[in-house]
């Protein structure tokens, strides 16, 4: 029997970028399908819609909630009706591989889970642009009280976030 996962997860990276070039990389819907999901539709702006699927079937759905150009981005998302994916679409434990792309919401509390916020934030720093990712799910912040996964325990953003670098070394070397 495994343990509910953490309400909340936040993973950082810094990629040896420009922040133009990050935000390439969290904005861009070719650029997400290199690291994020299998196929990616997003409209980066407040309000756009956003669409993301893997190979195992898993879909998830969302909405632009906040755009800083070049600075973060925000965007709910949840499981899309009728996907299949029951359990399928789950945080994980971190066991896939770098060149998997497991699906990777914080929720795991349904048959099609919770609705999740997830923001993406650029910080220039030496060596490059920092990265961050919190996810949250949206009933856990609506309670006021959102414990974190701890930093050193595997969660489904980990290999994503190693697919991230791997891509920013590729695309941008």
């Amino acid at each position: 029997m495994s343990a509910e996962p953490a309400p909340a997860v936040h993973r950082a990276i810094v990629l040896p970028i420009s922040r133009e070039q990050a935000w390439e990389a969290i904005t861009d819907a070719d650029q997400l399908a290199c690291w994020l999901a299998d196929e990616v539709e997003l409209d980066a702006r407040e309000g756009g819609a956003a669409r993301f699927a893997w190979a195992d079937g898993t879909r998830r759905v969302g909405v632009v909630d906040e755009l800083a150009e070049r600075r973060r981005i925000a965007f709910r998302w949840r499981p899309e009706e009728g996907d299949g994916a029951g359990d399928r679409a789950g945080g994980g434990d971190g066991a896939e591989g770098a060149g998997d792309r497991a699906a990777l919401p914080a929720d795991e509390g349904g048959p099609l889970g919770d609705e999740s916020l997830v923001e993406l934030t650029l910080d220039e720093v030496e060596g490059g642009t920092r990265v961050s990712v919190f996810e949250v799910r949206t009933r856990v912040l609506e309670q006021g009280d959102v414990p974190l996964q701890p930093a050193g325990v595997p969660s489904a953003w980990t290999p994503r976030m190693a697919a991230l670098s791997a891509c920013a070394a590729v695309c941008w070397a």
